[in-house]
């Protein structure tokens, strides 16, 4: 199981950094590994999409499966070779939202070979993907 936490403060209000990212359609805007994303059902709790992991891509279904608007979303993708799931915790810290994403991972049959590699990326890829966020989120007027 690779286990990996990134965290910043976003100086915005929590409702509108809260309503972007639980819009997971704007995940190809700032997660580079999301090539295509497309809600598959009128409640926007589940998506096809593609990801592209380095070493493998996937086509599968990322599911939302706990939201607390404000303050938390839990969703998972469980795929052949491999099973995710992300939790992202918002915190009101002032005028700022404090965000922490969790994603726990564990791969599956051959794909367990290659996890010291997807540890590594996924560590940095995290942390690009939220500074892509959060400066997505920044400078929006």
């Amino acid at each position: 199981m690779i286990e990996t936490k990134v965290e910043t403060i976003i100086h915005k209000p929590i409702t509108e950094v809260y309503a972007y990212v639980r819009n997971m359609l704007n995940q190809t805007s700032y997660n580079q590994s999301i090539l295509a994303v497309e809600a598959i059902n009128k409640e926007a709790t589940e998506y096809k999409i593609q990801i592209d992991l380095g070493i493998f891509k996937l086509n599968e279904i990322y599911k939302i499966n706990e939201a607390v608007e404000n303050k938390l979303i839990i969703a998972s993708c469980t795929a052949n070779g491999m099973k995710f799931t992300d939790r992202y915790e918002f915190l009101e810290t002032g005028k700022d939202c404090q965000l922490t994403i969790l994603d726990k991972m564990e791969l599956k049959g051959l794909f367990q070979l290659s996890e010291g590699l997807v540890k590594m990326n996924l560590k940095s890829q995290m942390k690009e993907n939220l500074h892509s966020l959060k400066k997505i989120l920044e400078t929006k007027i």
